[in-house]
């Protein structure tokens, strides 16, 4: 692994961690979805579509996407698919795969937060309001299963 030594280095760091962070979870939510009830299986199938989306949108930068795979979005599925063989399928499953996804959300807000200041400190402007678009769909995402939790808790 070579060594991040430069602004430029860390946002292609920051750009091939979140393309892999969205092929992890177009790969591995559907798994997860098909454990869930309907209300929530309609937003992670939105999720996942927005996801898949993004990733399409980071592979049409200039940055390079060839990077290790995304730890924390691969943990969280690790999570997510644990519950659908602990938990009963139900309200009780459905609040458990909330929290896991919600996990990786937050996480991923946090991650795009970090990529649009550095494109912004390199002057990067396509690459920061690419960053930055994504940041507020992800709090949609995060809204709206905020909401369901709610719900069904």
């Amino acid at each position: 692994m070579s060594q991040t030594a430069t602004k430029e280095d860390l946002l292609q760091a920051c750009v091939q961690d979140l393309h892999a962070a969205r092929q992890v979870a177009v790969e591995r939510l559907p798994g997860i979805i098909g454990h869930s009830g309907p209300e929530l299986a309609r937003l992670l199938e939105d999720l996942v579509e927005t996801y898949a989306d993004q990733a399409r949108q980071f592979e049409e930068t200039d940055v390079s996407l060839e990077g290790p795979e995304n730890i924390w979005m691969a943990g969280v599925m690790d999570d997510g698919e644990r519950d659908t063989r602990s938990i009963a399928p139900g309200a009780l499953l459905d609040t458990a795969l909330i929290g896991a996804v919600r996990k990786g959300v937050a996480a991923d807000s946090v991650s795009l937060e970090t990529l649009v200041a550095v494109a912004q400190a390199l002057r990067r402007d396509e690459i920061a309001a690419l960053a930055q678009r994504m940041r507020e769909r992800s709090g949609d995402h995060d809204a709206r299963l905020a909401a369901l939790l709610q719900e069904i808790a």
